[in-house]
């Protein structure tokens, strides 16, 4: 049996092995004739890549820390023996891979029961890994100095979301206060790029933990704050503290 703790094996660098044979399995699977169906909603997509990239970190993940759970957004769901819990998102961004657009990527972190420990973000179109550790810092840092109606905002508002409680008046609060809104790309990538200081803050209603766990690890050791907001409906927001507030403040 491989060990829980494999030597030389650190969690960063399975996290960017299982992150990087996800992004692998989408290639390849997108060099064939895609299946793609609806899933929540109609604008929604899923398809038979997000399931074999999914696979392909599941396999990493198993074979170098067998004791720890797994979940990912397709349906992996393996119990571990403690309390670390590796989130996978083979696809972020299904509906640009499936229509052939660049703005995707995959995504794996790692919590424990201090939150997120280690994370990796795969850009395979650019071919730019983002992926920090807990405590580790970060070569970037999030952007200050700016006022919520000079910011770059990503948001993401899909119907399904607007129609729970608060968040179509939330987002047209947000819409008025920003310097400008956008849907620059897939949830965990526009993280990173906050971290990376490209995006000035981000905020989402209902976020999935595995579109949340690895970038906003990234964002906090660029000397952001990822911050949950419970309202009539959980808010998650990502930035400097300064925006993150007044991103807060807006939420009914």
């Amino acid at each position: 049996m491989i060990p829980t703790t494999a030597p030389g094996q650190s969690d960063l660098s399975i996290a960017v092995a299982a992150t990087k044979a996800a992004a692998a399995a989408a290639l390849a699977a997108r060099a064939e004739p895609l299946r793609a169906r609806a899933k929540s909603v109609s604008a929604d997509l899923v398809t038979d890549a997000d399931g074999r990239a999914e696979a392909a970190a599941v396999a990493v993940l198993r074979a170098r820390r067998p004791d720890d759970a797994i979940a990912g957004e397709e349906g992996a769901d393996h119990a571990g023996s403690g309390s670390r819990r590796w989130w996978i998102d083979g696809i972020d961004g299904t509906v640009a891979f499936a229509n052939g657009l660049p703005s995707w990527c995959s995504a794996v972190a790692l919590e424990d029961e201090h939150g997120p420990k280690a994370s990796a973000i795969y850009d395979p179109v650019a071919d730019e890994l983002h992926a920090g550790e807990r405590g580790a810092g970060s070569e970037t840092r999030v952007r200050t100095g700016r006022t919520l109606e000079q910011a770059q905002v990503a948001a993401f508002f899909r119907q399904d979301r607007l129609v729970l409680p608060g968040v179509r008046e939330t987002a047209r609060r947000v819409l008025d206060a920003a310097g400008l809104l956008r849907h620059a790309g897939p949830g965990s990538l526009e993280l990173a790029w906050v971290a990376a200081g490209r995006l000035d803050a981000w905020i989402q209603p209902a976020t999935d933990p595995w579109d949340w766990h690895p970038g906003a690890l990234l964002v906090t050791e660029a000397g952001g704050e990822a911050r949950v907001v419970e309202g009539r409906t959980r808010w998650f927001i990502a930035g400097p503290s300064t925006l993150v507030d007044e991103l807060a403040a807006l939420i009914t």
